[in-house]
Parts: structure tokens; C-alpha cells; sequence
């Protein structure tokens, strides 16, 4: 069995992404007063068992063969050093793959997720000179026909500043447009996030003399990348964008630069805050004590919170973002360990005669609070470590020490592990299963399906069920590839180019 060659797996990509847009048209979330609802031809594939179900195996088996022609991709780069003619051509294949099988999936229907939707009726209320972070969308007439998720209806907003202004620009540059209009915008930011993203990791890997090819594989082209930051236009590629650029300009010795960029990540998402404390170690270099360090910190902090505090107020919306570090505890994954936990104590303490929600929220807080805990100690005991891998750990640890883990949430660590380094075979396998996983998450979710098809079960069991059993036959021709061929991991490092 052999390696797919590039004039395969290349086409093979492109055609499970023209799939999945074209799967969408039948099954992708339409806002219940879109025009697009009275369209001949979204009333036969969205309104019809058959079309919806067709639409729905397309979307799985354009996912899978993104998945097949991601993982030959994966294994074309496994080998004996390669030389740098070797190289630059990897680094090639793999940035036209990602942009190739990309492309298509930027006219998809949403996916995977409505949060492009909750980004307009969160516009919607700024535009409108009410603050989303004391206000929920509810309060303005016409919300749920956009599209929103009811999960939203009076939750406020749990995104930053700078994300709150960019809501309300896209909202009031398209007002006199389709709803789509605007979505699609957003899905241009999270692309261009994207392009952020890969941009800034191949100038990390190059720094730090990883395989750049390997790591742009496995944080730009993986369909867990394509399903959540192109499909389902997830602000999170921002927010890991600018974290990773303010890593790199830190190690270049910009550490300002580097404040600015992880301010303007936490002005997308609050949870970035996670990331300051390390630009303050990497600006204090290894062998600072412990007064250099907190003056950097100190620093850091001052120059990032203080400049998000000073926006916020002067938009009119004040710190609000601060009560959205909070937003993970209101909601649960069920394959979350925390929430695993809570559930499981709760449920025993209904059986003694407690108050097992209560019981349960609180297991959720304490083992939220024991993540925070764990990711001080690796701070401050493991201070003088490579600071790529404390920031891998840190958000390792309070990501999964969350009730809540989105699909998403698994790009971060995936995205930070690979920038710190996957120079061993078992690193690269567990990136590549826990792509597969939060992929098959992303496929579980509910599609968007007309009230009299909502009940029917037969659709959604063939779609998980498809979905898993294909993932599993991929993973299982993979591994025997690797274990048939003698590989030794390509993703080694490298010789340092500044």
C-alpha cells in the first residue's frame, strides 16, 4: 500500500470540499426568514427525506476524503532527512493543499456550528447602541429569523472588544443587504484569521527549526481547521492568530509587539489571557529571577489589559468581556472529563437526597479552579522551560479541566503542541486522533433540518454512523501504511533560519 502521490490526493481533497458546500445546500443552518428558504431549489433538497438525506452523506464523505487526502499528505512528509530543495517543495504541496481545499468550502452554507449568526445579532445590538454584554440579542425584534441558536436569546456576549467592534462594522456595512452578506464576511475574517495563523506558525517552526511543512500540515490544512474556521467561520482562528504572532515577535525579542498582538487576542476572546503571562517570561529571558519576572508581568499586563479596558470604555461597553471568562461553566460537552465528573456526582447526590444541580455545578467549578491551579504551578515551577511548550501545557491543562470543549477548543492545543514541537511518531499519531475526533464531533451535530424531518432518526444514526465507521477504516489504513513502510517522523527539527 502506498502513499497517495500529489495528483491524487490533491484532486481527491478538492472533491471532498465541493462535496461538503454542496451537501451544505440540503442540510447547512438557513435563518427562518432567509429568503434563501423560498428558492426551487433549496425547497427541493431541504424539504424532501431523499435530498436531505443525500445532502447529509455528502457532507460525510466529502469530510472523509478530505481526511484521506489530508492524512497521504501527513505521510508524504515522514522520511529520512530531507534535503532543502526536499523541503521547500513539502512546504509547496502542503500550502497549496490547505488553499486549494479551502477554497471551495468558503461558499458552503454554515456548518458544524450557528455562531456566525449569533456575530450578527450581536452587531445587530451594537449597532443599535446597546451593550451585548448586559443585553441579549432577544431584546431586538426579528433575532431568532437570522438564524440564531435559542442558546443565545439572552446570553451575553462572551467575545472581546475588538471582536465586539468588528460585529458591529460587519453589521452596519451590510444592513441594507441578505443576512448571508454578513455571514459571509465573518467567514472572510476567520479565513484571513487562518491566513494569519499559518503565516505565523511557519515563522515560528522555521525559528525553531522545526519541519515547517509538517507543522503548517497539521495547524492549516487538517479538515478539523476547514470544518471549524472556514465552514463554520469560528473566531477562534483570530484569537489563535494573534496569540501565536505575539509568540513569535516575543522570541524575536519585540516583546512589546508581542503585549500588543495577545491584547488585541484577548480583545477577541478573553481566554487569551492565558497567553500573557508567557510573553512576559519569554521578554524576561531563562535565567531572570523572580523580580524580573513580575516586572514583566506586571508589564505585560498593564500594557494588554490596561489598552482592552481603555477600548471597551471608550466604545461605550466597559469590561463586560471580563464576566466572559465565565461563559465555559454555563454550558457542558458531554465527553468533557469535568462534566463527566459533575454528572456523575450529581447524579449521587440526587440519590442521597442533595440538590444535585447544585452539586454538580460546583464539581464543575472546583475542577475548572484546580486547571487554573495546575497551569500557576507549571508557571512558576517550570519558569525557565521552553516557553512554547508552557503555553501548550497551560491551555492543555485549563481547556481540559473545562465543562465545555467545542470542537474548536481542540484546534488550540492542537495548534500550540504543534508549534512546540511533534519530533516523535506518538505526538504526530495523537494530533492525528484527536483531529479525527473532534472532527467526528463536528459531524455529530444537529443539521439543519425542516420541523417534520427533526424527528426522524434514520437520518442522523446514518450520518454518525457512516461517519465513525469511515473514520476508523481511514485510521486503520493509515496505521498499516506507517507500520508496512520503515518511517522515521519528518517532523524533526531542523537547522535553525532566523
Amino acid at each position: 500500500m502506498h502513499v497517495l502521490p500529489p495528483r491524487v490526493r490533491l484532486p481527491l481533497g478538492i472533491a471532498g470540499s465541493v462535496f461538503i458546500a454542496v451537501g451544505s445546500l440540503g442540510v447547512g443552518w438557513i435563518g427562518p426568514a432567509s429568503a434563501l428558504n423560498a428558492w426551487p431549489l433549496f425547497e427541493v433538497l431541504r424539504n424532501t427525506r431523499a435530498g436531505v438525506g443525500i445532502c447529509a452523506m455528502l457532507v460525510v464523505f466529502g469530510a472523509l476524503m478530505l481526511l484521506v487526502a489530508w492524512l497521504a499528505l501527513g505521510l508524504s512528509l515522514l522520511g529520512r532527512r530531507a534535503d532543502t530543495a526536499t523541503r521547500a517543495s513539502q512546504l509547496r504541496q502542503v500550502v497549496v493543499s490547505a488553499a486549494a481545499w479551502g477554497a471551495p468550502l468558503l461558499a458552503t452554507i454554515p456548518m458544524f456550528s450557528r455562531d456566525m449568526f449569533a456575530y450578527v445579532g450581536q452587531g445587530r445590538l451594537m449597532a443599535a447602541g446597546l451593550n451585548p454584554y448586559t443585553t441579549g440579542m432577544a431584546d431586538l425584534p426579528g433575532w431568532y429569523g437570522i438564524g440564531v441558536d435559542p442558546l443565545w436569546a439572552d446570553t451575553q456576549t462572551p467575545y472581546g472588544p475588538v471582536f465586539v467592534w468588528l460585529e458591529r462594522v460587519v453589521v452596519m456595512s451590510t444592513d441594507a443587504l441578505p443576512t448571508e452578506v454578513a455571514v459571509f464576511a465573518f467567514r472572510l475574517a476567520a479565513a484571513a484569521g487562518l491566513a494569519m495563523l499559518a503565516y505565523y506558525v511557519w515563522r515560528i517552526a522555521r525559528l525553531r527549526g522545526l519541519n515547517e511543512a509538517g507543522v503548517l500540515w497539521v495547524v492549516a490544512a487538517s479538515p478539523l481547521v476547514l470544518m471549524n474556521f472556514v465552514v463554520a467561520g469560528h473566531n477562534d482562528s483570530l484569537m489563535l492568530g494573534l496569540i501565536v504572532g505575539g509568540v513569535y515577535y516575543a522570541l524575536k525579542d519585540r516583546p512589546v509587539l508581542g503585549t500588543i498582538f495577545v491584547a488585541l487576542a484577548i480583545g477577541v476572546k478573553p481566554i487569551a489571557v492565558i497567553a500573557l503571562p508567557i510573553i512576559g517570561l519569554i521578554w524576561a529571558g531563562s535565567n531572570a529571577g523572580w523580580g524580573a519576572i513580575i516586572r514583566r508581568w506586571l508589564a505585560v499586563s498593564g500594557i494588554a489589559l490596561g489598552g482592552i479596558v481603555l477600548m471597551g470604555w471608550g466604545m461605550g461597553v466597559g469590561v463586560g468581556w471580563i464576566a466572559a471568562l465565565a461563559t465555559p461553566v454555563s454550558i457542558s460537552s458531554w465527553y468533557a472529563p469535568a462534566n463527566i465528573l459533575g454528572v456523575s456526582v450529581g447524579g449521587l447526590a440526587n440519590g442521597v437526597g442533595l440538590d444535585g444541580d447544585l452539586v454538580q455545578t460546583l464539581v464543575k467549578l472546583a475542577v475548572l479552579a484546580l486547571g487554573c491551579v495546575a497551569a500557576a504551578f507549571l508557571l512558576i515551577s517550570r519558569r525557565r522551560a521552553d516557553p512554547v511548550w508552557l503555553l501548550a501545557g497551560c491551555f492543555a491543562v485549563i481547556a481540559l479541566a473545562s465543562p465545555v470543549i467545542h470542537p474548536w477548543y481542540g484546534l488550540w492545543l492542537i495548534t500550540f503542541f504543534a508549534i512546540a514541537g511533534l519530533q516523535k511518531l506518538w505526538r504526530i499519531r495523537t494530533v492525528v486522533y484527536a483531529t479525527v475526533f473532534f472532527m467526528l464531533i463536528g459531524l455529530a451535530e444537529p443539521l439543519d433540518l425542516v420541523p417534520r424531518l427533526d424527528g426522524d432518526t434514520a437520518i442522523p444514526v446514518l450520518v454518525i454512523g457512516t461517519a465513525f465507521l469511515g473514520a476508523v477504516g481511514v485510521l486503520v489504513a493509515t496505521e498499516l501504511v506507517v507500520r508496512r513502510r520503515t518511517l522515521v517522523p519528518g517532523l524533526v527539527r531542523q537547522p535553525v533560519v532566523s
